[in-house]
């Protein structure tokens, strides 16, 4: 598991003791920085809170039926309150919300970005628009490993539950943790034990077995050192138009391809990850010659429909496309960025896509391997949007000697 920061940013509004002139503009005031860490209590708030408006309703039925006045109203309430209490114990939303509260953490299945809003309204009640929180949360089973060396991926021996503590509740007393026990305090303190010269950032994987409802399952949390003790990655939210919105909205090739699809419309050639430095490639120049190619390289859909103002941005360089002296047209042409609301992100239909501008200021030089940011692409257009895909579109050609390559990584879309 590991736990994750997201920075938080709350004005506070201030209270007024007399009402405000309608025509005086409003200006937020008194922002302050807070960082939050999830409690025990939190995780049952949250499923509290999502399970609210059927216990709400159960808890009116009651008070009908402890005031019915004949049999038939007593079988008619109690029939309503049987099938309130199905609901709750059948529907996801709420055996997921419940999850969360026996749990006491987060995973693939039950994403933080779904559910931590739930606290942040609850614990922040007035703040100004955009105001942004960085909260900490435990994590488990959910985060990349690819990118993490085998050396840095450990499994606890038995010896090693023993050696935190053999009596009830601790780890030694059973070779195994459980949802009583404050799972990273344990394992921030062995790692400080184990790597006693760690360096800020420094990551670690550990696999633990957990005891679960369903018997004893292995687990794993990714830890990263802050320079005092092992915590883990940092995420926003910001607070935009009454709601709290996790801040990245999509985040891809730094550690692998992931979900990005690679489609070859031309060309044998086609998009591959680098895993030596990390990146994605598409080159249409091959052992000294070159080919006609066209590539896509499309993202997974974001849902934006309650996104304010999403943008863009990734790191890329390109290099040899046939421009001569200063001119960088033919890269211009080459490598192009686009964006579609009705692609199914398994094949190319042109018609579907519409290519966004990269800002001047955004290309690579194309004199050198030096990888450059794109500079922020705004997706306002596409705010209020589902099934929103972006794609990054190669070309070459061989009548033109016009092959380069194009490298990219570090894909962010973001809430401004």
């Amino acid at each position: 598991m590991k736990k994750i920061n997201f920075i938080a940013i709350l004005a506070v509004l201030t209270i007024f003791t007399a009402c405000q002139d309608n025509n005086t503009p409003y200006i937020p005031n008194n922002v302050v920085i807070v960082n939050y860490e999830l409690t025990s209590a939190d995780y049952t708030a949250i499923s509290n809170a999502i399970k609210k408006p059927v216990t709400d309703s159960i808890a009116a039925q009651k008070v009908l039926l402890a005031n019915a006045k004949t049999k038939a109203d007593s079988t008619t309430i109690s029939t309503l309150i049987g099938a309130l209490n199905t609901r709750l114990a059948t529907l996801a939303v709420y055996v997921n919300a419940s999850k969360v509260d026996a749990n006491k953490y987060f995973d693939g299945t039950l994403r933080a970005k779904d559910y931590v809003p739930y606290i942040l309204a609850l614990k922040f009640l007035y703040v100004d628009p955009n105001s942004v929180v960085k909260v900490t949360y435990d994590l488990v089973n959910a985060a990349d490993t690819t990118s993490i060396t085998a050396a840095y991926k450990i499994t606890l021996s038995d010896a090693e539950y023993t050696q935190m503590g053999v009596y009830t509740n601790q780890p030694g007393k059973s070779l195994c943790f459980s949802a009583v026990m404050p799972v990273m305090t344990y394992l921030s303190s062995y790692l400080k034990t184990k790597f006693p010269y760690a360096a800020a950032n420094d990551v670690r994987m550990v696999r633990y077995k957990f005891s679960s409802p369903t018997g004893i399952v292995v687990q794993y949390r990714i830890l990263k050192f802050n320079g005092t003790d092992w915590k883990c990655a940092t995420d926003q939210y910001a607070f935009k138009k009454g709601k709290w919105l996790d801040v990245v909205i999509l985040s891809g090739l730094s550690s692998g391809q992931g979900d990005f699809k690679a489609i070859s419309v031309l060309g044998d050639q086609f998009w591959a990850w680098n895993s030596g430095y990390s990146y994605m490639l598409m080159t249409g120049y091959v052992a000294g010659s070159y080919f006609d190619n066209e590539d896509w390289l499309i993202s997974p859909a974001m849902n934006l429909t309650e996104r304010v103002n999403p943008w863009l941005n990734f790191t890329h360089v390109g290099r040899y496309f046939g421009d001569t002296g200063t001119s960088t047209d033919k890269m211009h042409k080459a490598i192009t960025v686009w964006v579609s609301t009705t692609s199914d992100g398994t094949s190319v239909i042109p018609s579907q896509w519409t290519q966004l501008t990269i800002p001047s200021a955004g290309y690579p030089s194309g004199a050198n391997w030096t990888f450059i940011p794109s500079t922020p692409m705004s997706l306002l257009p596409y705010a209020g949007q589902n099934n929103v895909r972006i794609a990054f579109k190669y070309m070459s050609s061989a009548s033109d000697n016009a092959a380069g390559s194009w490298e990219v990584k570090n894909v962010m879309v973001t809430e401004e």
